[in-house]
């Protein structure tokens, strides 16, 4: 534990810089990976790249044009496939007990919970049952959204600000609301927005 503690002191004092690689080298080098991963504080100053490294050095499967900020943190990193051109920024938890799949130039603002698991209330054991969640290319998720186990968001999916999704959205559909409804479609035209391209985290 004092080891964590110093690596991620000195990763604060010492910024993102050319620090993330050693602070990497050294994390994996060690075996305290997996541990120090999370601290928010010791994936801020891996820096963005720094960030995507180590995540896919956990099993995590994400493209080298996507950006993950220093608030997403993955339960378990293996079960996460992140598309090219897809920006993560905000709080984001990613319960990815079962497969998690977010495709490509997807914008995630923050505040959002991925939730791949859920228990059998009707087994006597409470059951633990994994299932996959898949949000599609184009989509947008803004602020304060909880995406419940087994859903599929389409491509070019939009999600309300303050949703619950328990049930799937259509390509092109814009859902709000707890439970989220489908309210409208979202126009058919070319989308070319690459959240990663802007991303500031």
């Amino acid at each position: 534990m004092a080891h964590q503690t110093s690596a991620i002191r000195a990763a604060t004092r010492l910024g993102a810089g050319g620090i993330g690689t050693a602070l990497l080298f050294t994390a994996r080098r060690t075996g305290y990976l997996n541990r120090l991963m999370s601290y928010f504080a010791f994936r801020k100053a891996l820096g963005r790249d720094g960030r995507r490294r180590a995540w896919v050095a956990l099993g995590a499967q994400i493209d080298d044009t996507a950006v993950i900020g220093p608030r997403v943190a993955m339960r378990n990193p293996a079960q996460v496939k992140v598309g090219a051109g897809s920006k993560l920024g905000g709080r984001i938890w990613i319960d990815s007990w079962g497969e998690v799949t977010i495709g490509s130039n997807v914008l995630m603002t923050g505040d959002i919970d991925l939730l791949s698991t859920q228990h059998a209330i009707d087994d006597p054991l409470l059951k633990g049952q994994r299932r996959t969640i898949t949000i599609g290319d184009y989509a947008w998720l803004p602020l304060k959204i909880i995406v419940l186990p087994g859903v599929s968001i389409g491509n070019y999916a939009v999600i309300g600000t303050g949703s619950v999704v328990s049930q799937d959205v259509p390509d092109y559909g814009v859902a709000v609301g707890n439970p989220a409804k489908v309210v409208r479609e979202r126009a058919r035209i070319e989308y070319t927005y690459v959240p990663s391209r802007t991303a500031r985290v």
